[in-house]
């Protein structure tokens, strides 16, 4: 009877919020406070696969998601990035018909790492996906290692991995499981020293000794070995080998596919939903066509115009260093004169107004390679301090808390605006210069 009124309820409310654009996790909160226990008692015709990870969960959900719709399957997914317990209750419940069963041929789940062993309490996934594991909201979810105990939680014996070869926090997951791994092969553009501050692999996570590289592709991703105890980058059944950076084209096990979103880490995160798709009995061929029409969202990444000038907007996660290194790195990557807009507010939903992660970020590669900084947001002055610690004047930095007091500011400054900002500042910032 419990299960059936927060089902009934959570419908209603799930419809309500389409109408209104709202209410991606309420439904699913009430529900639970009505039936704790509800996820477990929900069925499944088809597979249930979890994405998880630091950096890169929200991207390949959705590229998974369109391969697998574009060859012809019924899907449900989380895809608006709603990852907390309530989110997935939402998705879930919404999609189940009365009694409880969601009638698809794949439910993929996007899944906070911390929430992720609450999630799975009742229930399991048959496939996790896990990106990569970085040093993320420190305020929220403290040390690596917290969030790999969530984790071990969580993966019950009967899930299958899929991991990243390259990563090796996240490769040692619950090494008991059956796994596979995708790995993306040294690039022009891979280094044989560090090039960011932030490293959360210098030792072996195994025996805790000195961690060695062959190579990076940026922050700990690379290729890795340990003298003492053997522990490196696992032979992997997807690889990844890059033709051209500048038009977006890779192979995986050597079949070409392209990306619009002409990033490293996109590149490693499309391998990843490349490889799941094959895991999942899809010909890699197929895949790899299929991909070639993807395009990244618009809320994670986006060129448009303002006044005639070219511009364009990354999403780079407020207290992750990594997400804003890989922002600058993409940045830098473009030659013509660029006018950078970095926004930085107290943390949504907690207000955590912490700042020591902007001492995380490699904001130095910037020097020389853009005309114009503009601070933005609640924590423009801490950004201003950051910056002019990493070697900025103060003349080549504008700073404005409020969005509404850029606009008039740009008409001093020159080339391609290029907006680093927080998901849910984007739109408010935009359209605030427009």
């Amino acid at each position: 009877m419990r299960f059936m009124l927060a089902l009934l309820l959570a419908k209603i409310l799930a419809s309500v919020g389409r109408l209104t654009k709202k209410g991606t996790n309420l439904p699913g909160d009430i529900a639970l406070k009505i039936d704790k226990h509800l996820l477990g008692k929900i069925t499944f015709t088809g597979k249930v696969i979890a994405i998880t990870g630091s950096n890169g969960k929200t991207s390949t959900t959705n590229m998974l998601t369109y391969i697998l719709k574009e060859a012809g399957f019924k899907v449900v997914s989380n895809q608006k990035g709603s990852n907390l317990t309530g989110g997935v209750a939402t998705t879930l419940l919404s999609s189940a018909n009365l009694k409880g069963r969601v009638v698809a041929d794949f439910v993929i789940l996007e899944v906070d790492e911390r929430y992720s062993r609450l999630i799975f309490k009742d229930f399991s996934a048959d496939y996790l996906l896990c990106t990569n594991l970085f040093r993320d909201q420190l305020t929220r979810n403290g040390n690596v290692d917290v969030i790999i105990n969530k984790l071990h939680e969580a993966i019950k014996p009967t899930v299958s991995l899929i991991l990243n070869a390259n990563d090796p926090i996240s490769t040692n997951l619950a090494p008991n499981n059956k796994r596979v791994y995708y790995h993306l092969n040294r690039s022009s553009i891979s280094s044989d020293k560090p090039t960011n501050i932030t490293h959360d692999a210098k030792v072996c996570p195994l025996c805790m000794h000195r961690l060695d590289y062959n190579f990076y592709h940026y922050n700990h991703i690379g290729d890795y070995y340990c003298h003492h105890c053997g522990y490196q980058t696992p032979l992997a059944k997807y690889n990844a080998d890059i033709i051209d950076l500048d038009a977006g084209t890779f192979k995986v096990n050597n079949h070409l596919t392209k990306t619009n979103f002409k990033s490293i880490f996109n590149i490693i995160n499309t391998t990843a939903a490349i490889a799941t798709a094959c895991e999942l009995g899809l010909d890699i061929d197929i895949v790899t066509k299929i991909m070639t029409n993807f395009n990244i969202m618009e809320q994670r990444y986006h060129e448009f115009l303002i006044n005639d000038r070219k511009a364009m907007m990354i999403l780079s996660k407020n207290q992750n260093p990594v997400s804003y290194d890989q922002s600058i790195d993409y940045l830098n990557s473009i030659k013509e004169p660029k006018t950078v807009i970095i926004v930085v507010n107290n943390i949504n939903h907690t207000y955590h107004k912490d700042t020591t992660w902007l001492y995380d970020v490699s904001f130095e590669k910037l020097l020389g390679n853009v005309a114009n900084i503009i601070c933005c947001g609640e924590r423009a002055y801490d950004l201003a301090v950051r910056l002019k610690l990493a070697g900025f004047s103060e003349e080549t930095m504008i700073i404005k808390e409020k969005p509404q007091m850029i606009k008039n500011e740009l008409n001093d400054t020159k080339g391609m605006i290029c907006f680093l900002t927080e998901l849910y500042d984007a739109k408010t910032v935009i359209n605030a210069v427009k």
